[in-house]
């Protein structure tokens, strides 16, 4: 049986705010979600599909494609200051030890 890897979204999603009490007619909402602030709604960038995403699912799952840059620079120069510091450091997106990462 294969092992199972963590995967990132590698495509850029185009998504907004839910907006309480917005009419929600032709979006798609599953039916475990209940829309709430901190949700958005998000549009296929092929068909303008529209689908609902859950604040918790959002939140676990994306970040803001345009802050990829500034986010991946500070965490690079975040780990440049404990690589020589001698301390472990475990890695927040994989959970591996930095000593893992560098042993690839």
């Amino acid at each position: 049986m294969s092992e199972w890897k963590n995967y990132k979204k590698a495509a850029i999603q185009e998504m907004r705010p839910y907006i309480p009490g917005e009419d929600l007619t032709g979006i798609s909402v599953s039916e475990r979600d209940t829309p709430e602030v901190g949700g958005m709604i998000a549009r296929g960038a092929d068909d303008g599909a529209l689908w609902y995403v859950s604040k918790t699912f959002f939140n676990e799952n994306y970040i803001q494609a345009d802050e990829f840059c500034c986010a991946a620079a500070e965490f690079v120069e975040h780990i440049k200051s404990h690589l020589g510091s001698g301390e472990e450091v475990v890695c927040k997106v994989c959970n591996r030890t930095m000593l893992d990462i560098t042993r690839q």
